[in-house]
């Protein structure tokens, strides 16, 4: 079973986003979304802009945000995303 999650490529801070980076807490980023992230400025040779990750019912501004993008999430990364989430 899987579920709808918003990623985000962001440049810069965004303290205040309900987001969070993807693979410090163990959740793989899907290929597709990585080549989207890489579309829109995510590369090594920039580390100002990175990737985040929010369930859809918890998704708000983030700021710096260069593109957004929903796209399903297993099970098991969404408990984890939230769980992370609760902890931020």
């Amino acid at each position: 079973m899987a579920t709808t999650a918003i990623w985000s490529v962001v440049r810069g801070e965004s303290p205040t986003a309900r987001a969070i980076e993807p693979e410090p807490h163990g959740i793989a980023i899907p290929d597709a979304i990585l080549d989207w992230a890489e579309e829109h400025g995510l590369s090594i040779s920039d580390p100002d802009v990175y990737l985040l990750v929010t369930p859809a019912d918890e998704a708000g501004e983030v700021a710096g945000e260069i593109a957004y993008r929903e796209h399903p999430m297993p099970t098991a990364d969404l408990d984890t995303l939230r769980e992370a989430l609760t902890h931020a």
